[in-house]
């Protein structure tokens, strides 16, 4: 079904913290590996949406971005654009499935998620 959310990262500065917060108050399992210079640990909430945290560095805003599946990404950022939103990431593939980022009229961000290859 397209047009849902189907993931959700947390940007974070210190995921040990994260990790203690957020599971100690909503009993996710959140596992990775530590890892000094890039670190995105799952998150498993137990049901879907699942999501990821992602340690950004002090020169990037942490933020909570929510990924939407779609069709067609291309589509989805033509209509964007149209309506006065602004492509922040543009798309790129890997494996399978497509990714892209854009802001709403707001500066709200958000993700675009889509299987290229049919399941």
């Amino acid at each position: 079904m397209p047009n849902r959310f189907n993931w959700v990262e947390i940007r974070v500065r210190d995921l040990e913290m994260a990790k203690s917060f957020y599971g100690s108050i909503f009993d996710w399992k959140i596992t990775g590996d530590k890892n000094e210079d890039f670190a995105y640990w799952m998150v498993n909430t137990g049901e879907k949406p699942g999501g990821g945290m992602w340690r950004m560095p002090k020169e990037k805003p942490t933020c909570v971005l929510v990924y939407i599946l779609v069709d067609d990404i291309d589509e989805t950022l033509e209509k964007v654009v149209k309506l006065g939103g602004k492509v922040t990431v543009p798309k790129s593939e890997e494996d399978g499935t497509a990714m892209a980022t854009f802001a709403d009229p707001d500066g709200n961000l958000f993700g675009l998620y889509e299987y290229t290859k049919k399941r």
